[in-house]
């Protein structure tokens, strides 16, 4: 006849799970820590790769603001000869 397996203390068993629960806490918190590390290093990479982005607009716009105030002139100059 097999052996009779022993049952467990309810107190036991509650305090294992409540163990096993707080080591879940404790893996859940130290994973949402990494996460956060993590991404906050993916955070200034972007931002930093964005500001390098929004210069290089600013500069085609100034540049192109400045060729339409040469073409201006240059028509003006243009319309004075012709004149």
């Amino acid at each position: 006849m097999p052996k009779r397996r022993k049952r467990a203390n309810s107190r036991d068993s509650f305090s294992s799970l409540a163990r096993s629960i707080s080591l879940l806490r404790s893996e859940i918190r130290l994973v949402n820590q990494e996460l956060r590390v993590g991404f906050g290093g993916i955070h200034d990479e972007m931002s930093a790769g964005f500001d390098q982005v929004y210069r290089h607009i600013d500069e085609f716009v100034k540049l192109h603001e400045t060729l339409d105030i040469e073409q201006r002139r240059e028509l003006r100059d243009w319309k004075r000869v012709d004149s």
